[in-house]
């Protein structure tokens, strides 16, 4: 479970979202995330509900390489911008490198989107790529330190303008049974949020 909280351009928002994962194999997850967006205008509301798996393909002397596709099912109420309105899919390609406290990773992922709306067929994107490459460092068994940096082709489809971002954090996990996290955003140019803050609780079972 996670919530954020961002500004951009004086605009202030506040999302969340809740994700279970269960493992089928060791190789193997399956997943359920709901979002959720709380807005003064337009009201609280959940997003597209998605579901998918992650399944790890390679995984000998440290490296580790996995596929994660995803299907976003039209759950969120288009009239508040909390949906398309039709399904849409996603494939992430993830790499991981552990090396001693040091763990590398690096994202690259392409969404193809469909819309409801006339108005979202013509000013949004269909397909939106996107890359990330992050590093975690362990300090001991209970805190690791996260830093993160992105950028994304533009859902906007007039703009040209890749959204982009850097991100610093820390994981706290006081038993091998729960995670504590705290990170903050910010972007690195105009297209991306000003700055974010966000907490979130992993339980393990």
């Amino acid at each position: 479970m996670n919530t954020d909280w961002s500004r951009q351009n004086g605009d202030a928002g506040h999302v969340g979202a809740f994700t279970f994962t269960y493992g089928v194999t060791d190789t193997l997850d399956l997943f359920l995330n709901l979002p959720q967006t709380f807005q003064a205008t337009t009201g609280t509301g959940s997003g597209d509900v998605s579901l998918g798996a992650k399944w790890r393909y390679y995984d000998e002397d440290g490296l580790s390489l996995a596929l994660k596709p995803e299907l976003f099912m039209p759950s969120g109420d288009t009239d508040k911008g909390l949906g398309n309105g039709r399904s849409s899919t996603g494939l992430t390609g993830i790499a991981s490198y552990e090396i001693g406290s040091w763990t590398l990773h690096g994202n690259l992922g392409l969404n193809y989107n469909r819309f409801q709306l006339d108005s979202d067929q013509q000013s949004r994107r269909k397909t939106v790529w996107r890359a990330s490459a992050a590093v975690w460092y362990g300090l001991n068994e209970r805190w690791r330190l996260v830093a993160d940096t992105g950028v994304a082709q533009n859902q906007d489809a007039a703009s040209r303008k890749m959204p982009a971002y850097g991100l610093v954090g820390v994981i706290w996990s006081p038993s091998k049974t729960v995670d504590l996290d705290a990170g903050a955003k910010f972007g690195l140019n105009k297209a991306e949020v000003t700055r974010q803050f966000g907490v979130g609780v992993t339980l393990h079972f």
